[in-house]
């Protein structure tokens, strides 16, 4: 008898235990999903992450921007004219009329040598001269009355002409004794002084236009192609968060075969002598101004195996899409082919979708 109650108690237990979870279910359990989705939208419900509502994503809608292809390069301001003063006679300074740092124009006289010896020689050569065209002019009288031979009158008319070839020779070196000024600009530091003997080619002082400046850089040859003169070049200087503009005016004809670059050269009005040859440079050049393409975000780029492709959504589904990408700026992608003007592209959550699954666009 009691083998027999213990059996009907081992079966009696676990089925209480099983109608009492269903009671629990029955009252507390979670609603039918279709409460869930009171419209009747079939996007929702199904395809979902966990099999509940639409997945929210922000998105962009695809349309035609200006063509920039954000080539972000580095370089280097350099002055538009810069010279080395230098003597080209010897001499001992005697002058020195400029302070480090001003302002000067052209044909100012920076520097003055001893020309005490050369005005001398010349002063002497004048007086020869004078003495000599006086001889040259009774020389022609007699020739005329053929009182003198035409060797002799040549011989004369000789020495008259080579002597004012000396005097002008005279007069080059003096004036080559004051060292000028080449073009408008700032000098910078000097490193003679008063008395000191110059030897040719002596280092004077150097000389800068920097109402005019230059900025330097190199970008990759495959740019070779692109008509890049005329184009703007914007760049940013260290120190400052302001944008400046230059304008490209040259390209070198060589490609360095090093670095696989071309060097390029844009002007920038300084006239305002804001910025200092030397300074460094982020340029920012556009290769293919006026001309407009697709772009989107960078984000919303998927790179893999065999490209690269994008989400789309389409009728509250998202559906991967190839394209073929081109230049990349620092925010966008161009797109060359697979995303069309008004295309709605997937740019958040990226790594949660799926074919076919539902999505919601939120506001981005």
């Amino acid at each position: 008898m009691k083998t027999s109650k213990k059996y009907i108690l081992y079966i009696a237990i676990p089925l209480l235990f099983v109608l009492a979870f269903i009671l629990y279910n029955s009252i507390f359990g979670k609603p039918d999903m279709a409460s869930d989705n009171p419209a009747g939208n079939p996007a929702q419900g199904r395809g979902a992450p966990g099999g509940g509502r639409a997945l929210p994503v922000s998105v962009h809608v695809a349309g035609y921007m200006t063509a920039d292809d954000g080539i972000l390069v580095p370089g280097t301001l350099v002055a538009n004219d810069r010279v080395e003063l230098a003597s080209e006679l010897s001499g001992r300074v005697v002058e020195i009329n400029f302070k480090e740092g001003q302002s000067v124009r052209k044909g100012d006289i920076l520097v003055r040598l001893n020309d005490d010896e050369l005005q001398a020689q010349l002063t002497r050569a004048e007086y020869q001269y004078k003495l000599l065209g006086q001889k040259l002019e009774r020389q022609e009288i007699l020739l005329k009355k053929e009182a003198v031979s035409r060797e002799d009158y040549d011989q004369v008319s000789t020495e008259y002409n080579v002597l004012r070839q000396d005097i002008e020779q005279l007069k080059i070196k003096i004036e080559k004794m004051k060292i000028r000024a080449p073009f408008n600009g700032i000098i910078g530091f000097r490193y003679i002084s008063n008395g000191a003997m110059l030897m040719p080619n002596s280092n004077v002082a150097t000389i800068v236009d920097a109402s005019n400046l230059i900025a330097e850089f190199s970008v990759p040859e495959k740019y070779v192609f692109n008509n890049l003169i005329g184009r703007d070049a914007n760049f940013t200087v260290e120190g400052n968060s302001r944008k400046y503009s230059a304008t490209v005016y040259a390209v070198d004809p060589e490609i360095d075969v090093k670095t696989r670059t071309i060097l390029i050269r844009a002007r920038f009005n300084n006239s305002r002598g804001e910025l200092r040859p030397g300074m460094s440079a982020r340029v920012s050049l556009s290769s293919q101004a006026e001309k407009k393409n697709i772009y989107i975000p960078n984000q919303a780029i998927v790179s893999g195996v065999k490209g690269h492709s994008v989400w789309l959504l389409k009728e509250g589904k998202a559906r991967s899409q190839e394209v073929q990408s081109g230049t990349r700026s620092v925010d966008m992608m161009e797109i060359l082919s697979g995303v069309e003007e008004g295309d709605t592209v997937i740019i958040t959550g990226l790594m949660q979708l799926r074919e076919g699954i539902a999505v919601k666009a939120s506001k981005n």
